[in-house]
């Protein structure tokens, strides 16, 4: 059993509630703490039920900021963590809002090494390969690695064993295939006479600028004016996306998903043969 404190009202006490410090930083993690810290505030903080979850839990309710010590400390089972990790999974896809902020931050730990081993990863492939992984700031890959995980939520089977390993996998192969910028190939054409007319193959999209290349795309409706000036100010001039958000008053994850789309459109487009 564990033996820890309850968040039990005490009398002695004045009844106003202590506020919250402001975030130490922008970054999207400690954006998120933060968003937890309000939510455990006042008399009745997010909770679980530790009697029906049973386990070993304290059977009462169990404030998620003192379930987060529990999950943490050496004594807890793994057999434990999956149980509760599975019920906060649960809670996140089918209530959403304040339990995907709650996941968010019972997982921080993970997510923060996993922001860490991917910054070392990215910086090491992009030194060597500067042309197949996408410039990235502390900030960017955060919001990467949350809206990643909170896709994993979603995604993960309940009946997988180790979810918070499974959710850490799932995460880290969406980032990495959202940073890694597939390059076009050169295509075979079938009409070349001899080798000797390789030289003249071309790409399956037009040559030139790439900010022509995005003019000529918009032109065809492959992609709006606005998506191209998005992908040409965050990829082209390496404008941070989280940049580009806060100047326009944008929501991150909205605008995340639209480049995503916008450079899907692109690239299906450059894959097209030459007509």
């Amino acid at each position: 059993m564990f033996h820890t404190s309850a968040h039990q009202p005490d009398d002695t006490t004045s009844t106003v509630s202590t506020p919250v410090a402001s975030p130490s930083s922008s970054l999207p993690l400690d954006v998120a703490g933060h968003a937890f810290a309000l939510l455990m505030r006042g008399p009745q903080p997010l909770s679980v039920d530790g009697a029906a979850l049973r386990e070993g839990l304290p059977a009462r309710p169990i404030p998620l900021d003192e379930l987060r010590a529990i999950l943490l400390h050496r004594s807890c089972s793994r057999t434990t963590r999956d149980h509760v990790w599975r019920h906060l999974i649960e809670q996140a896809r089918t209530v959403r809002g304040a339990w995907m902020v709650a996941a968010v931050a019972l997982a921080r730990p993970m997510l923060g090494r996993l922001v860490t081993a991917l910054a070392t990863k990215l910086h090491t492939d992009h030194s060597e390969h500067p042309d197949r992984l996408a410039r990235m700031d502390q900030e960017d890959l955060e919001a990467e690695v949350l809206v990643a995980f909170m896709e994993a939520l979603i995604r993960v089977k309940l009946t997988w064993s180790h979810p918070l390993l499974r959710l850490s996998r799932l995460t880290q192969l969406a980032v990495l295939r959202t940073l890694t910028v597939e390059q076009p190939r050169l295509l075979d054409d079938p009409t070349l006479l001899n080798r000797a007319e390789a030289s003249l193959q071309t790409l399956a999209y037009p040559a030139g600028h790439p900010d022509l290349l995005l003019a000529q795309a918009v032109a065809e409706e492959v992609i709006t004016s606005d998506e191209a000036e998005l992908i040409g100010f965050t990829r082209l001039e390496g404008i941070p996306l989280s940049a580009f958000c806060r100047r326009r008053g944008l929501l991150y994850c909205t605008v995340l998903k639209r480049r995503q789309r916008a450079e899907n459109a692109l690239y299906q487009a450059f894959l097209k043969p030459a007509q």
